[in-house]
This record gives structure tokens, sequence and C-alpha cells, in this order.
């Protein structure tokens, strides 16, 4: 497991359309971490809230707004894809 998977997954999200409606379609957090296991992503959740940390940091001077790896706006939805 590495971080270095966990960003790989939250870009993967970016453009992996399917990818990321199967993700949105996990009702728990244990369902999204079986599906990025599934779709070949080794990762702890210590580990992607890291990657998303590392990642928001590095991209914060892009973007504007709110926004998130899966196109929903966090602050606006209980069960993002961040709640991994």
């Amino acid at each position: 497991m590495s971080i270095d998977q966990a960003k790989a997954f939250l870009k993967e999200l970016n453009i992996n359309s399917e990818l990321k409606q199967k993700l949105l379609s996990c009702s728990t957090a244990e369902a999204r971490m079986k599906c990025a296991r599934e779709s070949g992503f080794e990762f702890t959740a210590e580990e992607i809230d890291n990657a998303r940390s590392e990642l928001f940091d590095d991209e914060l001077d892009t973007v504007s707004g709110g926004g998130s790896c899966c196109g929903h706006t966090c602050e606006n939805d209980e069960d993002s894809c961040y709640d991994l």
C-alpha cells in the first residue's frame, strides 16, 4: 500500500467516469475502499487522506471555487468520495 497508489486513484477519478460512478454508488466508506481495491488500487484510509491533502496543496493555486476528485462539492455532499 502506498500514498502513490492513493494519488493515482484520485487522479483516475478525474478521468474515469465509470469508476467515478461506481464509487459514488457506494454507500459506506468500507464499500468505497473495496471499490478502489477491486479497481487495482491499494492504499489505507490514512494514505488517501494524506494524498488528498498533498494534491490539494499542490493544486490550490490553480483551482477556484469548491470541488473534489469526483466533481461534487464536498461541503454540500455528505457521502462524497472524500469519505473513504
